[in-house]
């Protein structure tokens, strides 16, 4: 057993899968119950890690202590990285293409992102597809309405949430240029780059990576107010 029995289950669970957790104990359901909260592909190990540190309905007051420390912890944190696409071998400093697919194929929740262009050539392309299939993964992805070719994307992408940008009352396109990726609720990735060959390649373009979970959870807000006003459901 490792000197912190709660440090895997810290590893393992996101901050709302936390918060969700203890709110749970706090409420005095069975950790049966409980679990539930977890995404399905993901209750068995974290069933197994809840055991393993000790924690459950038995021990309510402290699994819900523990829990909500594990969410505050990852709430907190402000670690930024920059990373670069430059032409040939310039970029030194973090590979932005490399990170777009770890992150998002980490996702064990939710992915949420933008992108004024999204071409074919990209690399998202496929890997978007992929996390999108698996179970309990919600993927919502707003693209611009005149520059995405929206009917591909959404034959690409059939189980995920594609938003186009659409008309303002005065018959105004609104241009959606923001590009970002959010991961879990808890992980951002600003950056200059389209989901293009040319922006994950041949660019100069520049990413930052923040571990802010109240930021993560402000931009979807924001993007979420606006599904009725700014975008439309494909």
């Amino acid at each position: 057993m490792p000197s912190d029995p709660f440090a895997p289950l810290g590893a393992f669970l996101t901050a709302t899968e936390a918060v969700r957790l203890a709110a749970q104990f706090e409420a005095g359901q069975l950790t049966t119950h409980a679990l539930r909260e977890v995404n399905p592909s993901r209750r068995e190990e974290a069933k197994q890690l809840v055991a393993a540190a000790g924690l459950g309905h038995a021990e309510a007051v402290l699994s819900a202590a523990v829990l909500r420390s594990i969410a505050g912890a990852k709430l907190i944190q402000h670690d930024l990285t920059p990373v670069w696409t430059m032409p040939g071998n310039e970029a030194t400093t973090g590979h932005l293409t490399s990170e777009f697919h770890r992150l998002v194929k980490g996702a064990r929740e939710s992915v949420t992102c933008a992108t004024y262009n999204f071409e074919t050539t990209s690399k998202m392309w496929t890997v978007l597809k992929e996390v999108s299939e698996q179970p309990g993964v919600i993927v919502t992805l707003y693209v611009d309405g005149d520059k995405a070719d929206t009917s591909k994307l959404k034959a690409q992408l059939p189980k995920a949430n594609v938003f186009r940008s659409g008309q303002l009352p005065n018959g105004q396109q609104v241009v959606s240029h923001a590009k970002f990726i959010i991961v879990d609720h808890s992980v951002v990735l600003l950056t200059s780059a389209n989901f293009s060959f040319s922006g994950e390649n041949r660019n100069v373009e520049l990413g930052l990576i923040v571990h802010d979970s109240g930021l993560a959870l402000s931009l979807e807000q924001t993007m979420e107010s606006k599904q009725s006003s700014l975008y439309q459901l494909l």
